[in-house]
């Protein structure tokens, strides 16, 4: 069984999947031992030096490769150190700072001459676009795209379904990250290419969980619904969960063990949250009850939050996602209660057809509309929030803004807590309530967008 899990998580499996869809390592810099790699795509001018000659460094791709395993360091001792610092000079949009001054972003700060860098090259573009595209289907900012989506274009019942079951599925993976607390694959020799993650432990994937669970479960609460060939929903739904799982080792974020863990955790999961979830709606939807409900929990979701023995995104991404669900909910809430939802005149299964140009048109004149209202209650909210916050605590902005995360700085992870939960709860109640209200008043408001079950896309 060891053995196994040793094979799961050796990060030379993870390089060798890099290297073979293009990944190209030109040099290990190693300034001092011990402290934080970087990977570093190398500029035109210094790949024609390493490969040209300039400066006495006369190589061949071979010699470049002997040279990474010249510095290479010791499985053991890297995976020990990666889980001590991190490489990374960005964080998660749930981790961002309110103002763009702050450099610290959480991470251990190290001199510049004093990083370890890893020069890299990418050979082939197709596979790196492909996986970047692979790695945000599971990405917050394109999960919120999918969702609004649902709900300005397609079925807001099938949308509020499936965020709860990003929200449950996001909030037990990001949990099982910081008790678990395994390190991501180390670098080297894994090549990082998106480092805004590496703050964060690898197992379970979370990018797997949601790249299977979210298409899984709209196939699952569409397929009764609607007239469509199974197999179409089948395909859509293992090409995303393909393409995203992959892209997460190409990317050098996670192991194969992770992402196996994260596929069979959220097969299991989905055996009880979608059943669950299906039964819930009516109620969240139609009980004056509902709010006294997920208001609390919500609540108490983020108090109980696992704790972890370092800073990590995983709690902030998580809060946010609870308060993009609990804006939802209560946003559906009011729309049914306030008399604006309603059931669909016609019975399931409906049809499937092809939208006009004109119909087309006005489903993008409704993302444009929702997506401009969405990014200005976020700029409005996030530093509303974030100064409400330091009332509250009795500090003020700057001084957060100067300090670096850490789990004992209680009052900058409370304020960031704060401003993000409530500032994704505004503009997912925004989406479902006041986007759908500016459509009508504008003139491009969907045909059965109020409908109990609407209809599908191209009605």
């Amino acid at each position: 069984m060891d053995m196994i899990e040793t094979c799961l998580r050796d990060p030379a499996l993870i390089w060798r999947f890099q290297s073979f869809f293009g990944v190209e390592k030109l040099e290990e810099v190693e300034h001092r031992r011990g402290n934080v790699w970087v990977a570093v795509e190398a500029e035109k001018h210094y790949e024609r030096e390493v490969m040209g000659g300039a400066n006495g460094l006369k190589r061949t791709k071979d010699k470049d490769q002997q040279s990474c395993q010249h510095r290479r360091k010791d499985n053991k001792l890297v995976e020990e150190e990666s889980s001590n610092v991190n490489s990374s000079g960005y964080s998660s949009e749930g981790e961002e700072e309110v103002e763009k001054g702050d450099s610290h972003k959480g991470e251990q700060v190290v001199r510049k001459g004093d990083k370890n860098i890893i020069y890299y090259k990418i050979r082939n573009q197709f596979w790196y676009f492909l996986f970047l595209f692979g790695s945000q289907l599971g990405d917050e900012p394109l999960c919120a795209l999918f969702f609004s989506f649902w709900f300005w274009n397609l079925d807001a019942s099938v949308g509020r379904r499936l965020v709860l079951v990003w929200n449950i599925v996001m909030y037990i993976g990001q949990g099982l990250k910081d008790i678990i607390r395994w390190p991501r694959p180390a670098m080297p020799p894994v090549i990082q290419l998106e480092q805004k993650w590496s703050l964060e432990y690898g197992m379970p994937s979370t990018h797997a969980m949601i790249g299977l669970a979210v298409p899984t479960s709209a196939v699952i609460y569409t397929m009764a619904t609607y007239d469509y060939p199974l197999v179409v929903g089948v395909s859509i739904m293992s090409t995303w969960c393909v393409l995203v799982c992959c892209s997460r080792m190409y990317l050098g974020m996670h192991s194969l063990a992770d992402i196996l863990a994260g596929l069979v955790l959220s097969a299991l999961l989905l055996l009880w949250v979608v059943p669950l979830v299906d039964y819930a709606d009516s109620f969240l939807m139609s009980s004056p009850l509902a709010p006294a409900i997920t208001i609390p929990l919500s609540l108490l979701a983020v108090w109980f939050y696992p704790g972890s023995d370092r800073w990590t995104p995983a709690r902030g991404d998580t809060t946010a996602a609870l308060g993009c669900y609990l804006g939802v909910h209560i946003g559906e809430w009011l729309n049914f209660q306030l008399g604006f939802l309603h059931q669909a005149a016609t019975l399931s299964p409906y049809l499937i057809q092809s939208p006009t140009i004109i119909e087309a048109s006005l489903m993008l004149l409704r993302v444009v509309i929702g997506g401009l209202i969405a990014v200005l209650t976020r700029a409005v909210l996030k530093p509303l929030t974030y100064h409400t916050a330091c009332y509250l605590l009795n500090t003020d902005k700057a001084t957060l803004l100067k300090q670096e995360y850490h789990i004992g700085n209680k009052k900058k992870l409370a304020a960031d807590l704060f401003y993000k939960f409530l500032t994704w709860l505004t503009v997912c109640f925004t989406v479902v309530f006041l986007s759908p209200l500016v459509f009508h008043l504008v003139g491009c408001d969907r045909a059965g967008a109020y409908h109990r079950t609407g209809n599908l896309l191209f009605y």
